[in-house]
Order: C-alpha cells, then sequence, then structure tokens
C-alpha cells in the first residue's frame, strides 16, 4: 500500500515485520512513516557539514577549559614587562577576564554539574580558578561563590563512581596547599584527602612506576625540577605535553622563553581569552571526524574532502610530525585509517607497544586507559601478513579490555558498548549493523576528560547525527521495497516450492544491504542477493535432497544453456531450479550491457557452471572409498570455488555505477581476491558445520583431516589459522593501491563478503545463516524499526 499524504508528503509503506519461527518467516504487517523531503533536508545538511569538515585553521577544535586558563591566568608578568613590580600583575589578565566573565550559576567553572559523574571535574576547575581570582585580588564575590559550591560538593574528591581528571590526586592536593597559602579555608574533607593523597605520591616507586610527573607537573609545585623538565620533554612548540596547565606551571617557575610563546600561540589560536586543555589537536580531531562519519554511515557525500584531511595527515605521518607520534591514541587511529584507505604506513611505528606491562609503566598517564587502548586493538585488526608487531598488540589489547569489561572498570556506558561491540565479533560486524549501533550510541553533547572535561564539536555535533538518522531512513525505505521485490522474484520463479532446502531470502537480503548500503546501489544489492538464493538452493540439492542423475541432469542443462518448448526435465525440482537460474543469469547480463557496454553472459554461465561441477566433485570426492584420503591442499585448491564466492562478487560488479574494464573479471588479481575471499567463507562454514556434516556424510575441511588421524582441536587449530592467514591476504590485496586493476568498489565487495561469513559464522555462536538467532535483532532493526532521532537538547 503505497500513499502520498497530500501537502505533508509522508509516504507510508505497508511493511511486513519478520521474525523468525522454525526455518520459515512468518510476516506480520506494520507501517513505515518516511519524510520524502529527506533528500533537500540533507542536500542542506551537506553543505553545512562540508564547510564545517574543511582542513583549515579555522576548524572549531574544542570547548574552552576553565581549568588550562586558570593556570594560565596564574602566570606572573615577571620579566615580560620590564616593571620591578610586575609580579604582582597576571601576565595573561585576559584570561582572567574570562574566568571572571564564565562563573556558572551555581559558582562552579567547567562544563558545568549537569552530568553528575562531572562533579569532581567541576572541582578542579572550580578551585583553579579561585585561586587564580585570589592571587590577583579580585572578584571577591565570585571567589565566596566558588567557595560556597566546593563546600557543597566536597564529598565528590573522594567518590570512586566520579569521572576523574587524569592527574586529578596529583594536582588537587597541591592546589588545596596553595589554597592555605592564600588564606582560604576548604573543607576538613579536602585536607584530608589531600594529606592522604601527598604520602601517596611521594613514594619514589610509585613515581618510577606511573610516571607522575610527566602529565600532572603541575600538581608538584616548587618541588619539581623545573629546569630539568624542560630540558627533557619541551615540545619544538614549546609546550610541555601540549598542555596550556603544565607549560603555564612551567612559566611560573622558570620563567621559560618557549613556554611564554607557546601560551601566545594558544591564545591567538583562540579567541584571546581562553585557552583548551590540549593544543594543537587538529590532526586527532580532524581523524576522528572522518571516523565519526565514516561509522555514521555518511562518509560518502564527503569523499573528496576526507580525502585530502587524509592525504594531508599521510604527509604528516611521513614527517613523523610530533602532533601524531606524541599522542598513542592520536597514532593508532591515524595507523588504521590511512592504512583502510591505502596509504603505505608501517606497523613498525607501533613497535613500542607491543607489551603491556611496556605500555603500562612508561605512557604518561592520558594515554593509558580505555580509550587508548581501544585505538589500538582497532588499529592491530589491520594487520596482514607477517605483521608480528600487530600480532603481539591485538593479544594483549583484547585481553585488557576482556578484563576491563569483567571487572566493570568503565564507567562510561557509551565506551563500554563499543568495546563489547568490537570485542564481540570485530571481523563479522556489517556496514549497516554498525551504522545503527554507532548512531544509537552517538552523542551530540559528548565529552572527553582529561586533566579537565572537554567537548569537541567538530566531531560530536547536531548536524552529522540528524544527516546520519535522515540517511538511514531513505535507506530503510528503500530495504523495505526491495525486499517485497524479492519475496514477488522468489515466487514467480516457484522457489518457494521446492518442499527441501533452506529460504534463506530474507536473511540473505538482509546481509546484502547491510554491506551494499547505498540506495541508488539498488541493481548490485538485488542482483548479489538473487544470486546467493540461488546458490544456495543448488548447494541444498547437491548436497542434500538431489539424486545423482538430477544433479548430472543440471550440469547437462548448464552447459546446453538452451531453453524451448520441448526442453525436457528429469524432476521437478530440477525444472524450478534451472528455469530460475537460466531466467535470472540472462536478465544479469542484459543489465550489465546497458550498464557496462559488454557482455558477460558467457562468463556468468562459465562461472555457474564451474561451481555447480565443484558442488558435484565435493560430493563424489566423498563418497567414493577410494578418494577419502585426500589432502586438506587437495581439498582447498577447489573446496573455494564451491562457497560460491566468485558468482556472488561477480554478478553484483557491473552495477557499482562505475566503469569496470572487462579484462578485469580474468585478472590474476580478481581470481586471487576470489581465492582468498572463498576460503575464508568456505573453512568459516566448515568449522561451524563440521560435527553436522559429518554425519551427512559431506565433504569438509576439519572432518578430512580427522578421518585423516588428526584431533578433533588440532583440525580446529589448523582450518583457524589458514582462515587468518586469507583474511590477511584480502586485506592486503584491498588495501594496496598501486598496481591494481581491480577497482576499490570491486575489492571491498569481496572484504565485505568475507565480513558476512564472519557475522553469519562467528566463533562464538551457531549457524547463523541457515537457522538465524544473534543476528535478528540487528536484521530486524535495520529494516524494520523505525529509527529516531536521540534527544538533542542541551
Amino acid at each position: 500500500m503505497l500513499t502520498l499524504g497530500g501537502a505533508n508528503k509522508l509516504l507510508l509503506i505497508k511493511s511486513p515485520a519478520y521474525s523468525f519461527s522454525g526455518k520459515r518467516i512468518v510476516i506480520s504487517t506494520k507501517c513505515a512513516v518516511v519524510n520524502v523531503n529527506s533528500r533537500a533536508n540533507n542536500r542542506n545538511l551537506i553543505e553545512k557539514i562540508r564547510e564545517r569538515i574543511t582542513y583549515d585553521d579555522k576548524v572549531e577544535i574544542m570547548s574552552p577549559s576553565a581549568y588550562d586558563t586558570a593556570w594560565v591566568a596564574m602566570v606572573p608578568a615577571t620579566e615580560y614587562s620590564g616593571d620591578g613590580d610586575s609580579d604582582r600583575r597576571p601576565c595573561f589578565p585576559q584570561c582572567l577576564d574570562w574566568i571572571m566573565e564564565n562563573q556558572n550559576p551555581d559558582g562552579s567553572w567547567g562544563l558545568g554539574t549537569d552530568h553528575p559523574f562531572l562533579i569532581k571535574d567541576c572541582l578542579s576547575c572550580t578551585l583553579a580558578c579561585v585561586l587564580a581570582l585570589r592571587k590577583w585580588g579580585v572578584g571577591q564575590q565570585l571567589v565566596q561563590n566558588g567557595m560556597d559550591f566546593i563546600a557543597s560538593n566536597d564529598w565528590a574528591a573522594n567518590n570512586n563512581d566520579q569521572f576523574s581528571p587524569v592527574g586529578f590526586d596529583i594536582i588537587f592536593p597541591w592546589m588545596v596547599n596553595y589554597a592555605k597559602e592564600l588564606d582560604l579555608t576548604l573543607p576538613s574533607c579536602l585536607t584530608s584527602h589531600v594529606a592522604d593523597s601527598l604520602l601517596h605520591i611521594q613514594d619514589p616507586e610509585i613515581r618510577r612506576k606511573q610516571n607522575v610527573q610527566v602529565y600532572a607537573l603541575e600538581g608538584l609545585g616548587k618541588s619539581c625540577n623545573w629546569k630539568g623538565v624542560i630540558s627533557e620533554h619541551q615540545k619544538s612548540n614549546g609546550s610541555l605535553f601540549n598542555s596550556p596547565a603544565t607549560t603555564a606551571a612551567a612559566l611560573i617557575h622558570s620563567r621559560d622563553e618557549k613556554c611564554f610563546e607557546y601560551l601566545i600561540s594558544v591564545l591567538k589560536a583562540s579567541n584571546g581569552q581562553v585557552v583548551p586543555t590540549i593544543y594543537p589537536m587538529d590532526i586527532y580531531t580532524h581523524l576522528c571526524m572522518v571516523d565519526t562519519l565514516e561509522r555514521l554511515g555518511v562518509s560518502k557525500y564527503f569523499e573528496f574532502e576526507l580525502r585530502n584531511i587524509l592525504d594531508e595527515i599521510h604527509v604528516r605521518w611521513l614527517e613523523k610530525a610530533d602532533e601524531i607520534f606524541s599522542d598513542i591514541t592520536c597514532q593508532a587511529m591515524a595507523f588504521r585509517l590511512l592504512r583502510s584507505h591505502g596509504c603505505d604506513v608501517l606497523s613498525d611505528e607501533l613497535t613500542e607497544y607491543v607489551d603491556e606491562e611496556h605500555f603500562v609503566n612508561t605512557v604518561s598517564m592520558q594515554y593509558d586507559g580505555v580509550t587508548t587502548v581501544l585505538e589500538l586493538y582497532r588499529a592491530s585488526q589491520a594487520r596482514i601478513c607477517d605483521e608480528a608487531i600487530l600480532d603481539k598488540i591485538h593479544d594483549w589489547t583484547s585481553a585488557f579490555l576482556k578484563q576491563q569489561l569483567q571487572n566493570q572498570s568503565i564507567l562510561d556506558k557509551r565506551l563500554r558498548k563499543k568495546v563489547e561491540y568490537d570485542l564481540y565479533n570485530f571481523h563479522g560486524t556489517l556496514d549497516q549493523f554498525g551504522v545503527r549501533r554507532s548512531i544509537e550510541l552517538y552523542d551530540a553533547r559528548h565529552f572527553r576528560i582529561l586533566k579537565t572535561a572537554y567537548k569537541c564539536p567538530t566531531v560530536h555535533n547536531e548536524d552529522f547525527i540528524r544527516l546520519s538518522v535522515e540517511y538511514y531512513g531513505i535507506s530503510q525505505a528503500q530495504f523495505q521495497k526491495e525486499l517485497q521485490q524479492m519475496e514477488r522474484w522468489y515466487v514467480e520463479f516457484r522457489l518457494d516450492r521446492l518442499n527441501q532446502g533452506r529460504n534463506v531470502l530474507q536473511v540473505s537480503y538482509s546481509l546484502i544491504a547491510a554491506v551494499i548500503v547505498d540506495p541508488e546501489l539498488n541493481m548490485a544489492r538485488i542482483s548479489y542477493v538473487k544470486a546467493i538464493v540461488l546458490i544456495t538452493l543448488f548447494d541444498d540439492f547437491f548436497d542434500r535432497y538431489g539424486s545423482r542423475e538430477e544433479a548430472l541432469s543440471v550440469l547437462e542443462l548448464v552447459r546446453k544453456w538452451n531453453v524451448h518448448a520441448e526442453t525436457s526435465y528429469c524432476s521437478r525440482e530440477v525444472e524450478i531450479l534451472f528455469t530460475a537460474l537460466y531466467n535470472t543469469v540472462n536478465e544479469v547480463a542484459e543489465n550489465a550491457y546497458v550498464a557496462q557496454g559488454y557482455c558477460i553472459k558467457d562468463d556468468l554461465v562459465s562461472r555457474w557452471l564451474d561451481l555447480l561441477e565443484n558442488f558435484a566433485r565435493e560430493n563424489e570426492s566423498w563418497s567414493n572409498e577410494t578418494n577419502v584420503a585426500m589432502s586438506l591442499d587437495e581439498y582447498l585448491s577447489f573446496a573455494w570455488k564451491s562457497i560460491g564466492g566468485r558468482i556472488c562478487v561477480f554478478t553484483p560488479t557491473p552495477f557499482f555505477g562505475i566503469k569496470i574494464p572487462q579484462e578485469m573479471f580474468k585478472s590474476a588479481e580478481f581470481d586471487s581476491l576470489s581465492e582468498y575471499t572463498g576460503l575464508v567463507c568456505r573453512l568459516l562454514n566448515d568449522l561451524k558445520t563440521f560435527k553436522k556434516e559429518r554425519d551427512e556424510g559431506t565433504l569438509n575441511g576439519v572432518t578430512l583431516q580427522i578421518v585423516g588421524g588428526v584431533s578433533e582441536d588440532e583440525a580446529v587449530l589448523k582450518v583457524e589459522e589458514i582462515i587468518e592467514y586469507n583474511r590477511k591476504k584480502v586485506l592486503q590485496m584491498v588495501y594496496r593501491r598501486e598496481g591494481s586493476i581491480v577497482p576499490r568498489e570491486c575489492k571491498e565487495l569481496f572484504l565485505k563478503t568475507s565480513k558476512m561469513a564472519y557475522c553469519v559464522y562467528p566463533y562464538n555462536g551457531g549457524d547463523e545463516y541457515s537457522s538465524p538467532n544473534l543476528i535478528m535483532k540487528d536484521i530486524k532493526a535495520m529494516i524494520w524499526e523505525p529509527l529516531e532521532l536521540p534527544n538533542l537538547s542541551t
């Protein structure tokens, strides 16, 4: 039922909602509402976002930091004015003005106390601002308001459920002691917290192991050897760790000229009155922006801009830019995104992070949290063959993150969900399934926390999420329409009358739609679905219920490839299967000719014949007792063909909206991609089905080894090693830019095909293709459940 709602232009689609009961699908109906003005809304949002993401110095990076601004405000003017009394005046009075103009209504400073877990951060920001005002003898009422806030919320200083600023137990005690020097009276519980914290950080063993000096130096005050620290840690931009607060503390105690110049540059880059909590941060912010737009499923609109961003960052990577290589999180994300986009980056640059103990004991405290480890884990997933460095990083980061989940140590619920999703089935997360999760986890008001909490509006804003939700809705409406179209095709060719074998139409369509997402690629999606459904039906026919005579009849029909009135079939099932294949292949070939200008029918028929012959070969090999001793290598030499991966990728490729050279289909590169992908899919299937197929007498890579005398555990381990090797080979070929005849869009389809195999044959689940269970939540959400725009109120 299609209706158009007058001026409101609402398209109502009568949509079946699918739920699985046994192997067939039970259908109920409900209405999905799609705003057909969405495309116009998209265009406006796209232009707005394009202006936001342009890679230039005007990009809005992060929110102001009251904490860091207070430290800059405390720098005296000594030696910068020539005035003997200058140390009684602030060097940066504009920062003091900002503090006086930006106190929150409750007397605090910082992002505000609306978030229940940011009270500790507000304590830190507020005390720092109070100290700055008190030091220069201004804003007495503001000071009193701040002291009242601290007295009312002193409980948060010792509360472990609060988000704690990095270095809080080092810096806050120093600020409390400095408040005493300024004759400020603080609650007694804060002074006891100070005593405990000072005893803790003065332990030399703790200092040695935790590097407490390197990021929270302002908390050491006069006891710090500032000249030594500056000599060892000062960056080329004059800062200490790109931290305005730490750099300001160094300037207070040492009056270093380069520190002064750094603070001047930070203020100049801001509005002249305020500083962020870390500077510079434009590379990391732009990486996050690229990553976020990809995860939200809307990067296609900004390919030119995002390509320019990554090209610029690649140049900085090759230059060993300090802004990348001094920030582990930034370095790991840069490695992953640059490699995945075809840039030549070496995993050797991550060598120092291969050992967890070394990482924990040597990395500065702002980089030792879950977010950084998660980025290292993601970077390790971009490993290709012979990269032991990334293998080691993967081993310890995955164990670390699992332990964090088990200990319930991740307070941020959204971050905890991200870790859970990535650990569950990283290689089996399909594009649109991931987009849905990313949208649901996205928070336009999101904040991060270093020495203070801060927001990054370049990455977290309303425009990104609005565009993503709009585009998701457009795709969802297209999916609903196409699924109904596929149901009609299934019935038209009488495939619903096959009483045996699996009905995988809905599952197949959902998987394909989850990786070929663009609504405009409907022909690619539909042709892929038809191919995989037919492959499954023929597989079941050859494996389970078709006779040898029927199988040979099918092969003969495909060899002749001719249907006329006199064509005879040895059974009703053979007639249904062959006529569906015949008409579908001819239709695909005709459409491909229109799209590409050349005929692919002979190639398609040849590949189908090869596939069906391999089905027959598998059955003959396993049934013939003389061939039971077949080696694993012999099996792998043809088993990769019998999963149907070559046809699955070949069939939709002409419909990707780009010109495909005809010789590509017969190139060594295309064949290699087909083989590597086919082995991943074939062996993942074998792992999940070997016990059932052993009982059925079906050839399987695991069973083959067991029959040959190998233990089940050893056989499984061997197959897992082969899968991993071939997965890495697929990645290696997809990432390669130079010397490739296969367009990136086609190579990515091979990768996405292997992802589908990981999705339906997860290591920690059942056969989700034949008996979908775990993936049903993602399928229902992607096709049928409306996605509402999150609450964006501030």
